[in-house]
């Protein structure tokens, strides 16, 4: 692939000229790297790269993930945001407008969403993108905490690697999905997350054959994520789990799907900045996965 400098530059998969320069911008405006997710060669045709180069640096990214989502049971296509920032020495030349402006015209017709972070909440509207309300779905766990197992009990359950077949074979043919609102082809941002964020929560529950994505805080149990191949239930999951004194149990993602009804807390706009542009037809509390985030 040519980089040209001052020019915009798109990336899609696998490039180690692109990737180091991509690294080296992530690191230095948030303070961490992709190097794991790069190693694996993750990078997939759905995650594409718009920068603006420069004599080997890049000075300005916005990543584009294209995927397939269902939103109030109707599937569409849409594309998530992420990665976008600038180095500190190029900032205030426009680059951020341009790749934005560039990214508008290639994907004109498709909805778009993102989450923001509070340094750059007037940049988003100044091209139509406007913020929604999202909420956090919990349960309150029975007082005598249904999950809790024995020693025995325990050795059912394992622990997993996120190299391990079971996690790549688990993902590939996930099958459980929400009808209020999930994603349905973010494999590579899933491995994202595992490696970067979750890579000692990931258990293997072998009875239901379903991988189970928490950890705990206190007697409160945060799922990011559950990945089954077929139907299953969070009554099934719930007396399997290897966690004790849980009385309340966020969800990372909408749990209609396991045949559970939460209740739906609302996070202050402050706090979750999403954003959305073009045509969508959100339902009134959803929660976005948290492993399909970018």
């Amino acid at each position: 692939m040519s980089i040209k400098s001052n020019e915009i530059t798109i990336n899609k998969q696998n490039n180690p000229e692109y990737e180091i320069m991509f690294d080296a911008l992530i690191n230095e405006v948030f303070g961490f790297s992709f190097d794991t997710w790069l190693e694996r060669k993750l990078w997939d045709e759905r995650y594409v790269s718009y920068s603006i180069v420069d004599n080997g640096k890049m000075l300005s990214n916005l990543c584009v993930c294209d995927t397939d989502m269902i939103v109030s049971g109707e599937r569409f296509r849409a594309i998530q945001l992420g990665a976008v920032c600038t180095s500190e020495t190029a900032r205030g030349r426009g680059h951020s407008r341009q790749l934005m402006e560039r990214v508008l015209s290639d994907y004109s017709d498709v909805p778009m969403f993102l989450f923001a972070n509070k340094s750059v909440l007037d940049f988003y509207p100044r091209f139509e993108f406007r913020q929604v309300q999202v909420y956090r779905p919990t349960l309150k766990a029975a007082a005598n905490n249904r999950g809790a197992l024995s020693e025995s009990e325990q050795k059912k359950v394992v622990k997993l690697a996120v190299d391990s077949p079971i996690v790549k074979s688990a993902i590939k043919s996930r099958s459980g999905y929400s009808k209020i609102l999930d994603c349905l082809n973010t494999q590579s941002i899933q491995m994202f997350h595992l490696l970067k964020d979750y890579p000692e929560d990931i258990y293997y529950l072998p009875k239901l054959d379903v991988i189970i994505v928490a950890y705990q805080e206190e007697n409160r149990l945060f799922i990011a994520d559950v990945i089954a191949s077929k139907p299953v239930t969070f009554e099934e999951i719930i007396i399997e789990l290897p966690f004790y004194n849980i009385e309340a149990i966020e969800f990372g993602f909408c749990p209609d799907w396991l045949e559970v009804t939460p209740t739906w807390e609302s996070v202050p706009m402050s706090d979750v900045m999403f954003f959305i542009r073009g045509k969508w037809n959100l339902p009134d509390v959803f929660r976005f996965p948290a492993m399909s985030e970018t």
